[in-house]
Order: C-alpha cells, then sequence, then structure tokens
C-alpha cells in the first residue's frame, strides 16, 4: 500500500502491512497524469522520529489503523458500506501534552503523543516527538497553500489526534461525511458513483442537474433540485452538495 511522508505530501513509499516492510515508490509506476496526491492509489501517511517510521491508514475491509516501527497495530475505527463510522474495541483516544523529563522539568520544543484505551484510561502506546520541528516548517511556509493549511497538515500526530477526534464523533452522530476511495469512486446514499459521476455543487449556485442532491458533510441529509434553481443552504448554512439520483 502506497503511503506519503506526511509534511512533505511526497515521498512515497510502499509499505506491505503483513510484514512491515516498505520501499520506495519510483516515479515511473505512478500513474500517466496524476499531478495532486489526490491522483495517486495513497492509503495514509507516515511519519519518521528518531529513524522510526509510524504509519496511519486505511485496511483493504475499511479499518483506519495506526501503526509503530516495531510492528504494533492500533485499531481505530471501521468505515461501514454505506460510509458511517464504528469505533473497534478497545476504544482508543489520544492525548498530545507537552513532553517532561523524568525530574518534571519541561522539555522544550518536544510533546508527547499517548494512546489510551477510553474506558479504563490505560495507556497503550506513547511517544515524545520533536514538535518544535513541525511548528517551525508550517511558520516557514509562504506558498499559496498555506492559507488553507494548519499545524495537522505538518504534524502527523496533531493530525492523526483530530482525525480519532472526528471518527469519534461521526460514530456517536451517526454521520455520514462524503470520502473518495482510491480509485476516485465514491458512495453517495447507497449508490457507487464512478469519479467521471460526481457533480458538485455550492450552496447558491445554480443547480446544474435535476435530482436529489445529498449534503457533503453528512450524506443524510439530502435535497430535491431542479436545474436552474440556486442550490439549498443546510440548516441555514453554506454547504457543498454532491448530485445522488433522479428525483
Amino acid at each position: 500500500m502506497w503511503l506519503y511522508l506526511h509534511h512533505t505530501a511526497s515521498d512515497l513509499i510502499d509499505l506491505d502491512p503483513a510484514t512491515g516492510r516498505w520501499r520506495p515508490v519510483d516515479d515511473a509506476e505512478k500513474p500517466p497524469g496524476a499531478s495532486v496526491l489526490a491522483d495517486l492509489p495513497v492509503k495514509g501517511a507516515y511519519t519518521i522520529e528518531n529513524d522510526k517510521r509510524y504509519y496511519s491508514y486505511w485496511t483493504s475491509d475499511e479499518r483506519f489503523v495506526f501503526r509503530t516501527d516495531d510492528g504494533a497495530v492500533f485499531e481505530i475505527c471501521q468505515k461501514r458500506g454505506d460510509g458511517s463510522v464504528v469505533m473497534l474495541s478497545p476504544v482508543l483516544r489520544s492525548e498530545i501534552a507537552p513532553s517532561r523529563y523524568g525530574d518534571g522539568r519541561l522539555r522544550q520544543g518536544f510533546s508527547q503523543f499517548r494512546l489510551m484505551d477510553a474506558a479504563t484510561g490505560q495507556v497503550v502506546f506513547e511517544l515524545d516527538y520533536n514538535a518544535e520541528r513541525y511548528q517551525r516548517l508550517y511558520q516557514a511556509d509562504f506558498t499559496a497553500a498555506a492559507a488553507e493549511q494548519d499545524l495537522s497538515d505538518w504534524d502527523f500526530f496533531i493530525a492523526l489526534q483530530g482525525a480519532i477526534e472526528i471518527f469519534e464523533e461521526r460514530a456517536a452522530s451517526g454521520r455520514v461525511a462524503f470520502s473518495v476511495q482510491v480509485d476516485g469512486s465514491a458512495q453517495v446514499q447507497g449508490h457507487r458513483m464512478r469519479r467521471d459521476e460526481l457533480l458538485f455543487a455550492d450552496t447558491g449556485q445554480t443547480c446544474p442537474s435535476s435530482g436529489v442532491w445529498a449534503c457533503l458533510t453528512d450524506l443524510r441529509v439530502s435535497a430535491a433540485v431542479t436545474q436552474g434553481e440556486p442550490m439549498p443552504s443546510n440548516g441555514g448554512q453554506p454547504v457543498q452538495w454532491v448530485w445522488s439520483r433522479p428525483d
């Protein structure tokens, strides 16, 4: 499975989840015409701390896992066929706190990432890592993309913590968010849509095609809209919609 180095969005590797072995992905292996990460069959990300690699990725049966350099695998959640999420047992939560030396003094520039059993509070994994390095990279980015990024785009562990929180919310609320598969297809309200069939429109935009449209942030919400009409809001908030089926 292909993974990218989190803070660069590049440096692809091919990880064998059965053995933990990996190899660099050569440019010649990438599909012709692929210009951005979304064009590639990438299943997750990795980072390197103290010459050790840590991974987060989706398995073939739609389980989201965190994997350590020594091969320990922590299953976080699983995506159902309808796109909803269920947390896997034992339910794991994450925490990031300032790193400290054994005598209690703060370890300047370092943070500690922990995974804990939500039921017992037992720490099942912890790692002290150089968080200041990612902060510097984030602050030094003056590219156009920087306006749409935050620290989680650089810090692998902040991104992992944020993902776990999102999955917890989705599992608790039943919310079904739009997501795209490796081949570019997506499941929309029970229908498998090919990449070239997906049609999107924003609130206020003129509807490009009559039918039932689903809200990207929660596919359970839908609206029947006629071509030429303005796309609606959801609960008074502007949203993006994806075409689901004829009315």
